[in-house]
């Protein structure tokens, strides 16, 4: 069993090696989504890549293994608030 200070260290790289996974999925999916834009020519708006990176940003507070389902419908109420399509 481990002790106290031992599972909060494992809490904490957990978490930590988690965060960092979606970070590096998340910044994936952006340059891919951008190369795409650029390949058939269509490009998003300002106001859309900034509704995209703040709603990113709301939605990543809650993991999905910490919070379920949270993250999604954050982000999609965030995006409609900007009257963006998700």
């Amino acid at each position: 069993m481990l002790a106290p200070k031992e599972k909060l260290s494992v809490k904490t790289t957990t978490k930590l090696g988690l965060a960092t996974t979606i970070a590096a999925l998340w910044m994936t999916k952006a340059s891919l989504a951008g190369a795409v834009a650029a390949e058939t020519g269509r490009q998003i708006s300002a106001a859309r890549a900034a509704a995209i990176h703040e709603c990113s940003l709301l939605a990543g507070r809650y993991s999905e293994h910490d919070w379920g389902i949270t993250e999604i419908y954050l982000y999609r109420a965030c995006m409609a608030r900007h009257g963006q399509q998700e």
